[in-house]
């Protein structure tokens, strides 16, 4: 069963262990293939999160902002929490959308996100190849 558990960790952590490579002594852990799970429901990872800001921030600004101004109006956290699922709601909806219209491109992009901590720089040509198959709108 605890290893069940660990299997179930590493797979919400985008790891997989049989996909590792050996890099100068150390084991390098590589990210899993696909930014959704095996039912094609998204995995909200820090890669899969910054390599979709964009998409995030132009297609969810409405809910976004309707959060925004719920938290600024009104400090308790209970009151905003329709707000906040509307967020999440369309934020899952666009990376499933986005892994339907451009599923390499974006896997490409995620795990080399994953593979080099979320620097932008060093993932310039797979950012071009993934926003070339899905602009932004």
């Amino acid at each position: 069963a605890d290893g069940d558990e660990t299997a179930a960790i590493r797979r919400l952590r985008g790891i997989d262990r049989d996909r590792s490579v050996e890099k100068k002594g150390f084991r390098i852990f590589r990210a899993m293939s696909s930014a959704v799970d095996a039912t094609g429901n998204p995995i909200p990872t820090s890669a899969v999160l910054t390599a979709s800001a964009k998409h995030i921030g132009l297609r969810c600004m409405p809910e976004n902002v309707a959060f925004l101004k719920c938290k600024k109006n009104d400090p308790n956290p209970e009151k905003c929490l329709d707000k906040g699922r509307d967020v999440t709601r369309c934020v899952l909806g666009l990376l499933k959308d986005l892994h339907q219209k451009c599923q390499k491109e974006m896997d490409d992009y995620v795990g080399c996100m994953y593979y080099y901590t979320n620097e932008f720089d060093l993932c310039r040509k797979e950012q071009e190849a993934f926003e070339k198959v899905c602009p932004l709108k």
